[in-house]
């Protein structure tokens, strides 16, 4: 039973082969520290630059932007620059180089279908805080220049200057207003790159000798056109000013007028409510004197009333008297007052007409019975 008996209990400790490989790693962490030690490097950061430090043994990238020096490990560490100072893509005719013997403007189809050659650059510059994306996104150095800065600048500049026609390119606010409208185009596709376009400027643009021509027989053409828009803005100008000057006089005039009238209207009213003070006066004064006259004609009316009836009483009383003897008697005094005035003369003559014209005459005067009577 003893014999074939083995303990259960585990051994305690650290096992050998842990030991040995732990030991094999201190001493290889020290001779590579030591070997570190004595082969590190140093890079210099100018303060227009911005570094990326690559580790080639976990691919990890790093970006310093500040200006100073860089300590690294050759063999396990790669640093990179970058400059972060604004750049300049230029596509001109001058910009001759082997690879470019005529150079490189832009050549544009304008939208009335003419050719315009541009000279131009592009303002721009990298995202600092990007550097890293650049490097993996590109690739090391400035291949970010060919593989998106240049490509984009001339397609989306092609595309926007093409909408302008010919005529439009010698106003600089039409170019102006293109070229902001181009910068916010390539900020949109070159921003998520770590590129920012900073301005698109227009140095000078070239087009055929015939459509020089045309331009400036058109340019002359608008210029009348533009004069004879000054004239006869001026001459709607000129009318206005008179318009403006006669309808003040005739304001004026028709305040003065209306004035005039209302002046007119209260004098009218002053003089018609006089004239109606007086009319009505007068009226109370006639109708006064109206009054006193039927008044009197009435009073006289009676009194003519009174005498006459008491006149036609007399008379009618005289009547009755009348009737009588005393009628008779009253006759035969007349008839005496009558024999009482009157003249007798005779003369004794035969025809005294004939022989004494003067007593026809008075016979004549005195007729026979005007004695008697």
């Amino acid at each position: 039973m003893q014999k074939g008996f083995e303990s259960r209990r585990k051994p305690s400790g650290v096992p050998v082969r842990l030991i040995i490989v732990a030991s094999v790693l201190g001493v290889s962490l020290i001779v590579g520290g030591i070997f570190a030690y004595r082969n590190l490097g140093y890079f210099y950061v100018g303060a227009d630059e911005v570094a990326v430090v690559v580790n080639n043994l976990t691919g990890g990238v790093q970006t310093i932007d500040r200006a100073g020096v860089v300590i690294y490990v050759p063999l396990l560490q790669n640093v990179y620059t970058l400059d972060k100072r604004e750049q300049i893509l230029t596509m001109s005719s001058t910009n001759i180089t082997p690879n470019q013997p005529e150079g490189n403007p832009l050549w544009v189809k304008a939208i009335d279908g003419s050719d315009v050659i541009l000279d131009m650059t592009i303002h721009y510059r990298i995202v600092p805080a990007k550097a890293d994306f650049i490097m993996q996104d590109s690739g090391f150095t400035n291949a970010f220049k060919d593989k998106w800065l240049y490509d984009y600048g001339r397609a989306i500049c092609r595309y926007n200057f093409g909408e302008l026609r010919v005529d439009d390119f010698p106003f600089a606010s039409r170019r102006a207003e293109k070229a902001n409208q181009a910068k916010s185009e390539l900020n949109k596709h070159l921003n998520p790159h770590g590129i920012d376009v900073l301005a698109v400027n227009v140095q000078d643009y070239r087009y055929y000798r015939e459509y020089a021509e045309k331009i400036h027989e058109r340019r002359l053409a608008d210029k009348e056109v533009e004069e004879q828009k000054a004239r006869g803005s001026a001459a709607m100008e000129n009318q206005r000013k008179v318009v403006v000057e006669e309808t003040k006089k005739m304001d004026i005039e028709v305040a003065r007028f209306l004035g005039d009238l209302q002046k007119r209207e209260i004098d009218a009213e002053a003089k018609a409510e006089s004239i109606r003070h007086d009319a009505e006066a007068y009226y109370e004064k006639v109708k006064i004197e109206a009054d006193a006259e039927y008044e009197r004609l009435d009073q006289r009316a009676k009194a003519v009333l009174v005498a006459r009836t008491a006149e036609a009483e007399g008379i009618l009383e005289l009547r009755k008297a009348l009737e009588g003897e005393g009628g008779r008697n009253l006759v035969k005094m007349e008839y005496a007052k009558r024999l009482r005035e009157a003249r007798i003369l005779g003369v004794p003559v035969v025809r005294p007409s004939e022989e004494f014209p003067y007593m026809r005459l008075e016979r004549e005067a005195f007729p026979p019975g005007a004695a008697a009577k």
